[in-house]
């Protein structure tokens, strides 16, 4: 069955240029809102749908200037032997190259043959549907693809407007399913008389005093009607094909199935009924609880090793992105937000594809919402996260503008991890930094200095601080007092006292540190806060408090060393995000 090798999109709503080889199986495009995912889908719809006309407008033109027209290339391979005819289609069979993605009029040894489906829409907003090859364009050969051969590639659209395809109609899906056809017009024609004749013999209580006025006064009015009766209206009970419907065992409409149990069944049914492998669904989650995401997913092909379809979908949720594997994942981007290599240079979007492997798969299923953002903070750990997002939210509090609304988003680096999950969201196109300690500095030289290579920003305390270094070395006495109490809330009393006494040898006690403090205090506090058994903070949501509640109040009174790499990474997100 027909596959989709290569989609060349111009002057297409959102979409100025952009060129895309997908994969064979399940892909799924994410990006930023107003990104073009939807455009993307509607492109290879509108190319490849068995149709003969659409209503396209000035609004389909990129930037509404229709004196560019709109063209879309979609090429696809996997060709049955109908297709691959040589008196038929032998000026338009070409070559295609599955490591490059280049596309070649003369047949190359090793290449799959394939076909290329133009749909072109000029200024008169009449579209034209031709196959394509360089060599009949010169040539000035035209050629459509025939009726019954673009059911052959045309995709199903799955799970759209579910609820006519739950009732036989003249566009439903169980038209489609039913063998010859399903002609009972006859038998709905005579249900229609029987019904008004069976209405007939029923006396209907009041109506007999109405027929009795009306009588009246159409006699008084010189208009002549009769014996009248109360008879149903010939058209109000007509029936169609679409008064045929699926109910349930207790009789109930499958109509009024919920949202998401309708689109489940509904797509089913249209991929049952499809004569094509290639299926469209947008918006994969739409209605759908988690653990019917998955089945849903896993009927898509998610897990298939060797898959049969070919599906393109888009998403917006995190659990759908978990149940994926890495290579199926593909992100668009605008120009605006990353700096594309030749030669897509001029191009307004271009999308970027994982390859697999088990470094990319861990940052999908750890990093998930990350994935969904303008641009990533990858931190060290969960304790730069919870720092990052207290700020934030002390920012939200006092209606400061803040790096979440700029659309940037904090992954987990998962310590020595960071580097690898910053190169992962780097090869997407994501304006992508990292928030780090320094108490490794000699080991991370190599990775940070690879990770900087590849355009990728670093923000860390210096000094070989840890975080926690950097928070009790930085900060103003007066918080001192503060950051314990909190720790105390978290670990206890007992555990606090005693962290503090084993990393001063006995010689301070917590009450000496609250009722006490000297400076000398500082780097014991923060060696007994970081300590595997202290942990004082290690975690999103005691990080948050302490920089939402403690830091954030006398942050001006804060070191340098604390404050430099938080300005900066909070700049540098406000302007990436902006991007």
């Amino acid at each position: 069955m027909s596959q989709i090798r290569h989609i060349h999109v111009k002057n297409f709503r959102v979409i100025k240029e952009l060129k895309w080889l997908p994969r064979p199986g399940l892909n799924c495009l994410i990006g930023p809102g107003d990104s073009g995912k939807s455009t993307v889908l509607d492109a290879i719809d509108l190319a490849l749908g068995a149709r003969r006309s659409y209503p396209f407008t000035d609004a389909d033109f990129f930037n509404l200037d229709t004196t560019n027209p709109i063209e879309i290339w979609v090429t696809i391979g996997a060709l049955s032997d109908e297709l691959k005819n040589i008196d038929a289609y032998g000026m338009f069979l070409r070559s295609f190259d599955p490591i490059s993605g280049a596309i070649s009029d003369e047949p190359q040894a090793g290449q799959e043959i394939v076909l290329t489906l133009k749909l072109t829409v000029a200024e008169d907003l009449d579209a034209d549907w031709l196959l394509y090859s360089e060599r009949a364009e010169t040539e000035g050969v035209e050629r459509r693809l025939p009726w019954k051969h673009r059911e052959f590639v045309a995709p199903a659209r799955l799970g759209v407007a579910s609820n006519h395809h739950l009732a036989w109609g003249g566009r439903s899906v169980l038209n489609k399913l039913s063998e010859d056809g399903l002609d009972i017009s006859s038998t709905l024609a005579q249900l229609s008389r029987t019904a008004r004749q069976t209405f007939s013999g029923h006396d209907v209580e009041g109506i007999g005093n109405v027929l009795g006025k009306v009588k009246i006064l159409a006699n008084n009015l010189g208009v002549p009607v009769g014996d009248l009766k109360a008879l149903l209206d010939v058209n109000s009970v007509s029936l169609s094909q679409g008064a045929i419907s699926l109910h349930n065992s207790d009789n109930t409409p499958l109509r009024q199935l919920g949202t998401g149990s309708a689109r489940l069944l509904v797509s089913g049914l249209q991929k049952s009924a499809s004569t094509s492998n290639i299926f469209i669904v947008d918006e994969a989650e739409y209605g759908l609880e988690p653990y019917r995401i998955s089945r849903l997913l896993n009927e898509l092909g998610s897990k298939s090793v060797a898959p049969e379809q070919q599906v393109f979908i888009t998403t917006h949720s995190p659990y759908v992105l978990r149940e994926l594997q890495a290579a199926q994942l593909h992100v668009i981007r605008k120009a605006a937000a990353a700096p594309f290599p030749p030669p897509y240079i001029n191009y307004s979007h271009l999308i970027y594809s994982l390859s697999g492997g088990d470094e990319q798969q861990s940052t999908l299923r750890v990093c998930a919402e990350s994935f969904f953002s303008q641009s990533v903070i990858v931190c060290e750990g969960k304790t730069e996260i919870g720092l990052v997002r207290g700020i934030d939210l002390y920012c939200q509090d006092r209606n400061v503008e803040t790096i979440q609304s700029c659309g940037a988003s904090c992954a987990d680096g998962g310590g020595d991890s960071m580097f690898m999950r910053a190169k992962v969201f780097r090869s997407l196109g994501y304006p992508t930094a990292i928030l780090k300690d320094s108490d490794k500095d000699a080991e991370h030289v190599i990775p940070s200095n690879e990770v900087r290579g590849q355009g990728i920003q670093i923000f860390e305390w210096g000094n070989n601080y840890s975080t926690e270094d950097a928070l009790f070395n930085c900060c103003p006495a007066v918080i001192i007092s503060n950051l314990l109490n909190l720790a105390v809330e978290r670990k206890g009393y007992d555990s606090i006292n005693a962290n503090i006494q084993d990393f001063s040898g006995n010689k301070l006690s917590l009450e000496d540190c609250l009722n006490r403090f000297e400076d000398a205090m500082r780097p014991i506090l923060a060696k007994a806060a970081k300590s595997k058994k202290g942990a004082w903070y290690k975690d999103i949501e005691p990080a948050e408090n302490v920089a939402r509640f403690i830091i954030c109040p006398q942050y001006r009174n804060f070191h340098q060393i604390f404050q430099q790499p938080l300005n900066s990474m909070f700049s540098w997100a406000k302007t990436a995000g902006a991007q």
